[in-house]
C-alpha cells in the first residue's frame, strides 16, 4: 500500500531530520518547511495534490488543524524535548520563559525544581500574539526564551536569548506510524462509503432514512424516481408527512420492524419495509425500503421463466472428460473441432459411453454456449406426448391442453442447441416433422397456424446402427443425411481399459463428496477384476457399481469377490484377471531392445503403476528402477 503523507516542518532542522527518518523507514512522504501561516499555506497546496494526511508540530500543527478539515498528525513535543531545551537555556540565565501553544508548554513549570530555574509558561493562541507575549516576557525580566521556531525568531529580534525546542527522530517515527495507520483506516472507511453509495445508487428499491426526530436524512435515486420527487425537496422533511400512510411513529415507539406493508402513495401501490435503527436501547432513526408492486410482479415473471428454463443448461465441458486412451483423445479432438462448426452432429456409441457429456461439451465450447441447451430422450417419452414436447401446442389444441398453450423444446432452444438422445427410436411420423423443421428452420405448434422461426443446432445420439435402420425402413434416409453431417463414434469402456483407474478415482471422489462417506479402498485384486470385466453398460455401469461400493464398503477394503458379487457372475467365468487389452508387442532388435519394449508396454498398460508392473513381470522394484535409469526413462 502506498501512503500519501506529507510533513510540514516549522523549522529547517526538523525538515532535515524528517527526511532522514523517512529514508531510514522507507516511507515515501513529501517534506517541506513552513511555520504557522506559511505551514497552513503549504498544507493546503499538498492536500490539493492528493496528500491524505499532514504531519506537523506545535503551533503549526494547531494552525493547520483549525483551517483544514483533513486529519492532522502532530509530532508530539515531549517533556524530554522541553527539558533538553530548558537545560540548554540555563546557561543564559535562570529566569526562563517557555513560549508556545498550550499543547506544547503544558507542564513545563514542573521542571523548576529539577533544573533549579524559574520557569514561566507563556501561552500563545495565534501567530499575531507571539510578539506581544515576547515583549511581556521582556518586561517581566525573563532572561531567555524557550519555544518553537516563531518564538525564537521574535525573541532574537527583541534582543532576548532564545533556545529552540527540537524534536528527535523517535517523535517523528511515531508520527509517521500513526499517519500510516490513519491513512489505512481512512481508505477502508472510504471503500465502505463507496460500497454503501453504490448500493444506494443502483438498487431497485427506494430507500429513505430518518434521524431520531423522524426527519428524512437520506434519499436514494430509486426513492426519488418511485415517489416522483427530487431529493432536495425531501431532505429534512418529516417522514410522516412525505409518507403519511406509513406507521412511522409506531415503529419509533415500539422499536420493532414492520415488513411487507402494502400502501398506496399517489397513483402507485408500494410494498414497504420499516426497520428501526436502535443504538444503546434507543431508536435513533428508521430505514424505510419500498418498491412498486408492478416491478415485483415483473421480477416474479422473470423468476418463473428462469425456473422453467433451469434444466436447460449444459453442465459438462471437455475438461470433465478424463482419459489416457489415444482413441478417445482423438474423438475429443474431433469434437472440439465440431464445436466451432454449425452443422448437425450425430454421436454414436453404446449405452453409458458418455454421449450426452460429449453433446454438452460441444455446446459449451461453441458460440452458442450462453444460450439454452435443451435435451430430450426420444425413447423415454410416449409417442403421443413426444410431438407436443418437441413442437409445442396452442391453447385448446386437444383435450387437457394447458391454458395459454405450451412452448415446444425447439422453441425453447432458440439460438442454442437441442440434444435428441436415442434419435433412432423416433417414430417415422415425427421423423417427417423433424425433417421439415430442419429444412424450414421453423416450427408450427400443434393446433396452430403460426410459423415460428428458430435458430437451433441439432446434436443427435444413438446406440443403434442408423445405416441398418435406413436399410430396413425404420429410419428415413433423407433425415439421416440431414443429421449425419458431422459424426462422432465413442469407443466402449472395454476398448479403453487403461482409463479404468482414472475413472474409478474421479467417480469415487464425486460420489463420496456427495454422500459424505469414506472412500472404499480398492485392492489390486479388485482392480484386476475391474480390468477383466467386459463392461456391457460402460462408464454408467462402472459408476453404478462404485456407488454400491460406497454404500456397502465405505472405508473398507474391496476385494475381487466383492466385485463378482455385485456383477452377479462367478469369478471363474470372468476372463483371466491378469489379462489387459492391447498386449501385443513387436519384438525386434537386440535382447536389450526387446526387454525395454516389454517393460515400457507393461508400464503403459498398468497406468505406470510400478508395483503392478513388477508383479506382472516377476521382477523387483530395484531391478525396474535400474532398467529405467539405464534407458534414461523418467522414474
Amino acid at each position: 500500500m502506498s501512503y500519501k503523507i506529507a510533513i510540514v516542518a516549522p523549522y529547517p532542522e526538523l525538515c532535515e531530520i524528517a527526511k532522514q527518518v523517512c529514508n531510514e523507514l522507507e516511507v515515501d512522504a513529501a517534506v517541506v518547511v513552513g511555520d504557522l501561516e506559511e505551514g497552513v499555506k503549504a498544507a493546503k497546496e499538498l492536500m490539493d495534490k492528493g496528500v491524505e494526511v499532514i504531519i506537523s508540530r506545535g503551533g503549526t500543527a494547531t494552525a493547520i488543524s483549525r483551517q483544514l478539515d483533513e486529519p492532522i498528525v502532530e509530532i508530539v513535543v515531549s517533556p524530554y524535548d522541553i527539558m533538553r531545551a530548558v537545560a540548554s537555556a540555563k546557561k543564559y540565565g535562570n529566569h526562563i520563559g517557555v513560549v508556545g501553544f498550550r499543547n506544547v508548554i503544558y507542564g513545563s513549570k514542573s521542571l523548576e525544581e529539577i533544573l533549579d530555574v524559574k520557569i514561566e509558561e507563556l501561552e500563545v493562541k495565534d501567530e499575531k500574539d507571539v510578539l506581544n507575549v515576547i515583549n511581556m516576557a521582556k518586561q517581566k525580566g525573563i532572561q531567555v526564551i524557550v519555544g518553537d521556531a516563531v518564538s525564537v525568531r521574535y525573541s532574537k529580534k527583541s534582543g532576548l536569548q532564545a533556545m529552540l525546542v527540537t524534536s528527535g527522530k523517535e517523535s517523528i517515527s511515531m508520527a509517521l506510524r500513526e499517519a500510516k495507520e490513519l491513512v489505512a483506516v481512512r481508505r477502508r472507511e472510504k471503500a465502505k462509503a463507496e460500497q454503501f453509495k453504490a448500493i444506494l445508487d443502483f438498487t431497485y428499491e427506494g430507500i429513505i432514512a430518518t434521524d431520531a426526530d423522524g426527519r428524512i436524512s437520506l434519499v436514494n435515486p430509486a426513492a426519488e424516481k418511485i415517489l416522483g420527487k427530487p431529493k432536495t425537496s425531501l431532505i429534512n422533511q418529516p417522514a410522516g408527512e412525505v409518507l403519511p400512510s406509513l406507521a412511522i411513529k409506531r415503529v419509533q415507539e415500539k422499536a420493532k420492524p414492520l415488513l411487507g406493508e402494502l400502501h398506496r402513495v399517489g397513483n402507485s401501490m408500494l410494498v414497504h419495509n420499516l426497520v428501526p435503527v436502535v443504538t444503546n436501547g434507543e431508536t435513533t432513526g428508521i430505514v424505510i425500503t419500498f418498491q412498486g408492486v408492478g416491478h415485483i410482479q415483473e421480477v416474479e415473471n422473470k423468476v418463473r421463466k428462469q425456473l422453467y428454463l433451469k434444466g436447460h443448461v449444459a453442465r459438462y465441458t471437455f475438461g470433465d472428460i478424463i482419459t489416457c486412451s489415444t482413441a478417445l483423445k482423438k474423438v475429443i479432438n474431433q469434437a472440439q473441432q465440431f464445436a466451432q462448426a454449425e452443422a448437425s452432429v450425430v454421436i454414436t456409441g453404446e449405452t453409458g459411453t458418455g454421449k450426452e457429456m460429449f453433446a454438452q461439451s460441444i455446446h459449451n465450447a461453441s458460440l452458442r454456449k450462453d444460450s439454452p441447451f435443451v435435451a430430450i430422450n426420444c425413447a423415454a417419452v410416449p409417442e403421443n406426448l413426444l410431438e407436443s414436447e418437441l413442437f409445442g401446442y396452442e391453447e385448446g389444441a386437444f383435450t387437457g391442453a394447458r391454458r395459454g398453450g405450451k412452448k415446444g423444446l425447439f422453441e425453447l432452444a432458440h439460438n442454442g442447441t437441442i440434444f435428441l438422445d436415442e434419435i433412432g427410436e423416433l417414430p417415422l411420423k415425427l421423423q417427417a416433422r423433424l425433417l421439415r423443421v430442419l429444412q424450414e428452420k421453423a416450427v408450427i405448434p400443434i393446433g396452430g397456424d403460426t410459423v415460428i422461426p428458430i435458430n437451433v443446432r441439432i446434436i443427435a445420439a444413438t446406440h443403434r446402427n442408423l445405416e441398418e435402420s435406413v436399410n430396413n425402413g425404420t429410419f428415413r434416409q433423407d433425415l439421416y443425411y440431414r443429421l449425419n453431417v458431422l459424426r462422432l463414434s465413442l469407443p466402449p469402456l472395454r476398448e479403453r481399459k487403461d482409463d479404468i483407474p482414472l475413472l474409478i478415482d474421479r467417480l469415487l471422489e464425486k460420489i463420496c463428496n456427495k454422500t459424505a462417506k469414506k472412500r472404499p479402498i480398492i485392492t489390486d485384486d479388485a482392480l484386476r477384476m475391474f480390468y477383466s470385466y467386459h463392461w456391457p453398460g460402460n462408464v454408467r455401469e462402472l459408476q453404478n457399481i462404485l456407488e454400491r461400493l460406497v454404500v456397502l464398503k465405505a472405508g473398507c477394503k474391496v476385494y475381487a469377490e466383492d466385485i463378482c458379487e455385485m456383477i452377479k457372475i462367478p469369478k471363474d467365468k470372468i476372463e483371466n484377471t491378469e489379462a489387459l487389452s492391447g498386449t501385443l508387442i513387436e519384438l525386434k532388435g537386440s535382447l536389450d531392445d526387446m526387454e525395454k519394449a516389454i517393460i515400457c508396454k507393461t508400464l503403459e498398460l498398468t497406468g505406470y503403476d510400478k508395483e503392478r508392473t513388477c508383479k506382472k513381470l516377476g521382477i523387483s522394484q530395484t531391478t525396474l528402477w535400474r532398467r529405467l535409469k539405464k534407458w534414461n526413462i523418467a522414474d
